[in-house]
């Protein structure tokens, strides 16, 4: 997690002695340039990334105390959403560097490869989730999935299949879908996921005796 988290920084230093001056640095929804600026101004948003970071780390240490899975997803998770950042700053680095004002223009979709890499992080984690054994602030945690330990197991197995199967449509999505289409079947297979995982958590917990 802390070499995708370096990564950003790491690029927009190595880019810097080569961008042209001034880059475009904000498009609007259509993809098309609406305000150019200075080259430094690709300093802020690994900037950022290093505060949320620092936060991100923070919060990892906090579920240590909930098991060792609960932080290694929580790391995982870190790891695959900076990942997305290193990929959006790579590509609005090469934006920068064409001086490209539209970006239809470039040969990859961002919409369509940060939906696909979303996707592999949730297929991810729904490997993950089932290896969570005792109730905690992660995994499929509903006011029922924590009823107890058998039922927490249950919908954790549950969810992982659920989120996995999300991953896999995301990733279909990324595929087909046209530009930003594809976050909104992406949005819909989530919701369709925490939908199953809370009915199911709640029957699951009527179905479970009390320990």
């Amino acid at each position: 997690m802390l070499l995708a988290l370096l990564l950003g920084l790491a690029l927009v230093l190595a880019a810097l002695p080569f961008l042209p001056d001034p880059i475009p640095v904000h498009y609007n929804a259509a993809g098309v340039v609406n305000r150019w600026g200075s080259k430094y101004e690709m300093l802020v948003f690994p900037g950022l990334m290093l505060s949320f970071g620092a936060l991100w780390l923070g919060t990892c240490r906090i579920c240590r105390g909930f098991g060792e899975i609960s932080e290694r997803i929580m790391l995982l998770s870190g790891a695959a959403m900076f990942a997305v950042f290193d990929l959006m700053t790579a590509y609005f680095l090469y934006a920068g560097f064409r001086q490209v004002e539209h970006l239809s223009d470039l040969p990859l979709d961002l919409n369509r490869l940060l939906c696909g890499v979303s996707g592999l992080g949730l297929i991810a984690l729904g490997n993950w989730m089932p290896k969570l054994k005792e109730p905690g602030p992660v995994g499929l945690r509903t006011p029922w999935s924590v009823k107890n330990t058998a039922v927490w197991r249950k919908c954790q197995r549950f969810g992982g299949w659920a989120f996995a199967a999300a991953g896999v449509f995301s990733v279909g999505a990324a595929l087909l879908a046209p530009g930003a289409w594809c976050w909104l079947w992406m949005t819909l297979a989530l919701i369709a996921a925490g939908i199953a995982g809370a009915v199911y958590s709640r029957r699951a917990a009527k179905a479970t005796p009390d320990e």
